[in-house]
């Protein structure tokens, strides 16, 4: 009876401790990025007797793995064996907020600030931010407060709470003050029509974080005064932007600042036409009209289908008086398009120039029958009854 005792206790001792041997051969293939490996030895405490701890690093090996679902359900499992891990409760809170299930996500984060103070909340752990910077990484739940009061506000916001996501974003301040988190609220201030409180806080996160696209993608798209840093123009990872802060640029009339811009963007994609256009048009304002018609000749042959190159080069020309020219590229753009009003007034006034009145007036009408009021006035004063 006693023999039986002892053995009975050998093999559970035996079970615990190869429980534990492939529960710490599983975190260290993760700790190394080797995730078939850590799924190889989890899996085995898995089917045997696993307790929160094991299914936690599981959970954690499937969202690396890019398996959020079953992330989830390993989360929940966590929880039902062990209520006080409310680090899961926040993993899993992330889960739902990720894939659109912003109410379950406000409840697993209401949970983890209600129960801050209850919790192990030193206890350090491993944590997985699919919107942060650090990817997975060790903390502890004490230093995640503001991320969790931030998680709930985009998840309010998602739900279209806008005041409590306000209280919360406010509540996160109060721990962290992150260029991640201004560029956040900021979402929330354009969603509720609040641009200047947003560009303010754009602005607050590009001084913090002076390489962050996305913060200078979001202040660009609100602020056309908005400038790159000459030191980022060469980076390759802004190179996508370079177009936008060149249209910002053209509209704030700083034509050679817009220049500039699509010239970077032409530096990293030679053939992208939409940079080609859009440095032609502020070559046209510069008078450089040569080098634009150029670049407009370029971003035809790279899409036939732009065909606003054609009324582009037309108005090269038309700035040069170079009449004939114009009209060529005028009416090939009008057999295409014929609702653009700017262009056959530009037509109307190159066959004025070329003394082809009767043409002229008739292309007036036409402009004028698209709603521009500076085509009745050179009617009225070129064309009489005609």
């Amino acid at each position: 009876m006693r023999k039986s005792f002892y053995t009975s206790l050998l093999l559970l001792l035996f079970h615990q401790v190869a429980a534990q041997d492939y529960y710490e051969k599983a975190k260290k293939s993760f700790d190394n990025n080797q995730y078939d490996s850590a799924r190889y030895f989890i899996n085995k405490n898995l089917t045997k007797k696993p307790n929160s701890e094991d299914y936690f690093l599981s959970a954690l090996i499937h969202e690396m793995q890019g398996a959020d679902l079953r992330a989830a359900a390993d989360y929940e499992a966590v929880v039902k064996d062990d209520s006080k891990k409310i680090e899961a409760y926040f993993q899993k809170g992330l889960i739902y907020y990720e894939n659109g299930n912003s109410s379950q996500a406000i409840i697993d984060f209401t949970h983890v600030i209600e129960n801050f103070d209850r919790s192990e909340t030193n206890a350090v752990y491993f944590g997985y931010d699919p919107n942060g910077d650090k990817g997975t990484f060790l903390t502890t739940l004490q230093s995640m407060k503001g991320k969790v009061y931030q998680y709930r506000a985009m998840a309010y916001q998602q739900t279209e709470k806008w005041s409590l996501a306000l209280k919360d974003f406010e509540w996160s301040l109060e721990y962290d003050s992150s260029a991640e988190l201004f560029i956040n609220r900021s979402q929330l201030y354009t969603k509720m029509g609040y641009d200047n409180k947003a560009v303010e806080d754009l602005r607050r996160a590009v001084a913090m974080d002076p390489t962050s696209y996305l913060a200078w993608y979001n202040l660009a798209l609100l602020d056309e005064s908005a400038r790159l840093p000459e030191e980022l123009l060469n980076d390759d990872e802004f190179a996508p932007m370079l177009n936008l802060m060149g249209a910002n640029a053209y509209e704030s009339k700083a034509f050679d600042l817009s220049i500039n811009y699509y010239g970077k963007a032409l530096e990293s994609d030679p053939k992208d036409d939409l940079a080609l256009i859009g440095r032609g048009k502020a070559l046209l304002r510069t008078k450089d009209f040569q080098q634009a018609r150029d670049d407009f000749i370029k971003a035809l042959q790279v899409d036939p289908e732009r065909i606003e190159a054609l009324y582009l080069i037309g108005n090269s020309f038309f700035y040069e008086q170079a009449y004939p020219e114009a009209l060529g590229f005028y009416e090939q753009y009008l057999s295409v398009d014929p609702s653009y009003a700017n262009v056959w007034y530009n037509a109307a006034m190159s066959y004025l120039s070329t003394d082809e009145s009767v043409k002229a007036c008739s292309y007036l009408k036409r402009a004028e029958s698209l709603g521009m009021a500076q085509a009745v006035t050179m009617m009225e004063k070129h064309c009489g009854d005609q």
